[in-house]
């Protein structure tokens, strides 16, 4: 059977994020946790299964020569 497969990355600067309501950064999370109640993986059970449920976040530092920080789940 095919699968529609998404794969997003995104990155959104940190001042921005922090200056969006409460309320709003818990429906974009709670958007995600729907999405992932659909999803499957690939091959489920097989040999050569897919990680394709996996939804994360982290603290990136990129921009000024740092690591990230860990990933965390969603």
């Amino acid at each position: 059977m095919p699968y529609i497969r998404f794969q997003i990355d995104g990155a959104v600067e940190q001042s921005a994020y922090n200056a969006l309501p409460a309320a709003t950064k818990q429906a974009i999370r709670d958007k995600f946790l729907q999405l992932k109640t659909f999803c499957a993986k690939v091959n489920e059970g097989s040999d050569n299964e897919e990680d394709t449920v996996h939804f994360k976040w982290h603290l990136c530092y990129h921009d000024i020569g740092g690591p990230c920080e860990p990933e965390q789940d969603i």
